[in-house]
């Protein structure tokens, strides 16, 4: 396995055979999305640079310091650091010879995200502000109406295949195979079994599970793509893993033999982001073998980030005993389900034929996938489809630095930490619980969140409660309040965020009385 790692990185760095424009003209374009699951910003070796003992954005950082001895349960900052430099090493080839984007956002949780990649939309604009919109409370799924821009691809001959976790639906209309796939393995839900689920699926028809499901998902995709190359069609090819998310069960235990920490905890969460990544590396190379890697946009990134607290307690763990999630998200504050920096900025990386090498501090979105695969493939999509997001592309080619001037939002419920600046949660919960129409269900009692975002700055507010305002040029791990220095840039964004709401749809299942306070005024909207 050492040799054919070791193999697969020396073929993703070697530079790419030039192509003549007639060449190029002929050659097929396939595009390639890999999505992993609550990966932390620094969970991978290519994304370490940010990560120091020092700047770790985590609420419990001084406690992580103070450890100074690796045990079973527990690991030394440096331990933890060398096993995420080692959990993605076929990514990391790829980062090598792509574009590593350094300020992607995504949304704060699963479904949000997805969505707003499959659709190149904001997904407010249909309803979805949370997982709750999508997993089975109340009205669940997308709405059929809202176009999938791979029906495009399907159309255009593609061979079209969604592997893994889609957590998009699965009502009549909604699923991967109503959405414009040809064929769907996975399942349609936050969490299942990492061994012996029982909800997965094959075009609609039950499937039993075989072995780890990491693996499978792999297995699946390697197929997938042999069938797209014996049939001789361009492909299309969406692969979304369930890591490191939970439920947590050991991996095949070659995936832990690789880091050996001394600490099982450690091990096993690095496992994960490592079987993961080896199943990546036979998708690569069964490209490579066929010929397609050089024709291939391979585009790999998580859909939020690290999830709250310490990672998977449930496993090995005692109650109360201490984990260690480092470096998690790095120097970002916050967590999966918050509005801060540590929730919604991710890794993510794109590697072109024949496009550029290099770093990029854009501010882009997960929205912006769509957009670039189809300015990729020269498919041209209809207004209909409503997309929002904006095409990087020029980026990957060396021809574009970013918009200067880009400009994104984002409003949803919100889950604790709050830290400094957030609402008083506990005080929030006795106030939620007495209205009637919030009931006794946690997802309706969370209160609002929302920002908006350019290259500089951050204006984010919860609740009713004034908003912050940070300047993420000097201030990444958003310590700073800077609303009183700049009552300008404030009062604008504020202005651009209101004109944004206003033209969103009403949550699916968000209680109304909450989602009303994103407006400034209750009588701006009713939700009516």
């Amino acid at each position: 396995m050492k040799h054919t790692r070791t193999l697969l990185a020396a073929l993703l760095l070697a530079p790419l055979p030039a192509l003549t424009t007639a060449a190029a003209k002929e050659r097929p374009k396939n595009v390639l999305i890999l999505l992993s699951d609550d990966q932390g910003y620094c969970e991978l070796g290519s994304f370490m640079d940010f990560a120091t003992s020092e700047n770790l954005g985590s609420e419990h950082a001084q406690k992580y310091r103070n450890i100074k001895t690796t045990t079973e349960k527990q690991a030394t900052i440096e331990v933890c650091f060398e096993a995420a430099r080692k959990s993605m090493p076929n990514i990391d080839a790829l980062a090598k010879r792509g574009v590593r984007f350094t300020n992607f956002h995504a949304a704060p949780t699963c479904s949000p995200s997805r969505a707003a990649l499959m659709t190149g939309r904001y997904p407010q604009g249909f309803g979805v502000y949370s997982n709750g919109d999508v997993e089975g409370r109340g009205e669940s799924g997308i709405p059929p109406a809202v176009n999938f821009p791979v029906k495009l691809f399907q159309e255009a001959g593609f061979a079209t295949g969604m592997i893994g976790k889609w957590h998009l639906g699965s009502k009549t209309g909604q699923s991967p195979n109503d959405r414009g796939f040809n064929y769907f393995f996975g399942f349609d839900r936050a969490h299942t079994e990492k061994y012996d689920s029982k909800i997965l699926q094959r075009n609609g028809e039950k499937t039993p599970a075989v072995g780890w499901l990491a693996d499978q998902i792999s297995d699946e995709a390697v197929a997938f793509l042999d069938r797209s190359d014996t049939e001789k069609k361009p492909f299309f090819l969406y692969v979304a893993y369930n890591e490191p998310h939970g439920p947590t069960s050991k991996p095949p235990q070659t995936y832990i033999d690789h880091f050996k920490s001394g600490s099982e905890l450690v091990d096993i969460h690095f496992a994960t982001i490592y079987g993961m990544d080896q199943g990546i590396g036979r998708i690569l190379e069964e490209l490579k073998r066929t010929g397609r890697l050089e024709d291939t946009l391979i585009l790999f990134g998580s859909d939020n980030g690290l999830a709250q607290g310490s990672y998977h307690k449930g496993f090995s763990a005692k109650p109360g005993s201490y984990l260690v999630p480092v470096p998690g998200n790095g120097p970002l504050r916050g967590c999966k389900w918050t509005p801060w920096e540590g929730a919604v900025r991710v890794p993510f990386i794109a590697s072109l034929p024949n496009g550029t090498v290099k770093t990029t501090q854009a501010l882009t979105s997960i929205m912006d996938v769509i957009p670039t695969v189809l300015d990729f493939a020269g498919i041209k999509a209809p207004k209909t489809y409503q997309i929002d997001g904006e095409s990087f592309l020029p980026i990957l080619q060396g021809k574009s630095d970013g918009d200067a001037k880009r400009l994104l939002f984002w409003a949803s419920d919100a889950d604790a930490p709050f830290g400094d600046f957030g609402p008083d949660y506990d005080r929030l919960e006795t106030e939620l619980a007495a209205h009637k129409e919030i009931g006794t269900d946690r997802s309706n009692r969370l209160p609002p969140a929302w920002f908006a975002l350019t290259p500089q700055w951050k204006l984010m507010g919860w609740d009713t409660i004034d908003p912050v305002l940070i300047d993420l040029t000097k201030d990444v791990g958003e310590r700073n309040n800077v609303t009183a220095g700049h009552p300008d840039v404030v009062k604008a964004l504020r202005a651009k965020f209101d004109g944004w709401i206003s033209g969103q749809a009403t949550p699916k299942n968000f209680s109304k009385e909450q989602w009303r306070k994103l407006f400034t005024t209750a009588d701006k909207k009713t939700g009516d």
